[in-house]
């Protein structure tokens, strides 16, 4: 392959990855489980130990029905391609959530996984990581650990910026 073929494919895989996370968010807004999970490697594993597409449908299912509405916005995103099939990732985003009568805003940050299988990108993971998660009238600051998302059976607290040992670092008392 020369260096403009290999540029080339870099691109292409980039973009492929990109519109990965473009898609779930629109899949999550949409309710379509089945084009979620079709996001995903065949042999994807569920949060319960399940494994295969199927069970990540049927995993996603109960975990959306409680909000009425969602609204995940993509911020920045930055890919660093392993090699010319594995891909790992963070992609910012900004998702709202209609929770009875509370409007969550929740801004975080997707640790990702890729795998390209049979010339197509896949996600092989996802680890969500919360900034702060609030009513929208609330202020985070005054939300208990910056976290108030009744009912959440996936995230049940803000790990960002702490998570980060830069941050951690840049905060620690110098000698």
């Amino acid at each position: 392959m020369s260096d403009l073929e290999a540029r080339l494919a870099r691109l292409e895989a980039t973009e492929e990855i990109r519109q990965l996370a473009a898609r779930y968010a629109l899949a999550l807004d949409q309710r379509d489980v089945q084009a979620l999970a079709a996001l995903f490697v065949d042999d994807v594993r569920t949060g319960d130990g399940r494994v295969g597409r199927e069970a990540l449908a049927d995993w996603f299912d109960p975990i959306l029905r409680p909000y009425s509405t969602t609204f995940h916005l993509i911020g920045n995103h930055v890919i660093d391609l392993v090699d010319e099939d594995h891909a790992t990732g963070v992609v910012y985003c900004r998702p709202e959530h209609e929770v009875g009568d509370l409007w969550v805003v929740m801004p975080m940050q997707y640790w990702d996984r890729y795998e390209r299988r049979d010339g197509h990108w896949y996600f092989v993971s996802r680890s969500p990581k919360v900034f702060y998660a609030a009513d929208v009238l609330e202020h985070p600051l005054r939300v208990p650990e910056r976290f108030h998302f009744p009912g959440n059976p996936m995230i049940t607290r803000a790990e960002l910026p702490g998570r980060w040992e830069t941050w951690q670092a840049f905060w620690d008392p110098k000698p």
